[in-house]
């Protein structure tokens, strides 16, 4: 289980796996505050199916973040420094 910032996974198609690919990590994909906004272990799926709707509600709540139409292909965000 990880607990990873959605942004984070911008421009990833698949998410990580273990034992040589066979098991996809079960991943907890947060908002900019940190709370978990969707539980998945197929990324692909995610970016199809959910992505869409999910961007369209933090893109209301958190605007100065970056939300593009397609996060399979997008960059992801520089490294935030720590504070």
């Amino acid at each position: 289980m990880d607990r990873i910032r959605l942004q984070d996974f911008f421009g990833m198609r698949t998410g990580p796996a273990i034992c040589r690919g066979r098991v996809p990590l079960t991943l907890h994909l947060l908002a900019p505050n940190y709370r978990a906004v969707q539980v998945t272990s197929d990324l692909a799926g995610f970016w199809q199916k959910h992505y869409p709707a999910i961007r369209r509600e933090l893109g209301r709540r958190y605007s100065r973040h970056a939300w593009p139409e397609d996060g399979a292909t997008a960059t992801p965000p520089p490294p935030r420094p720590r504070r």
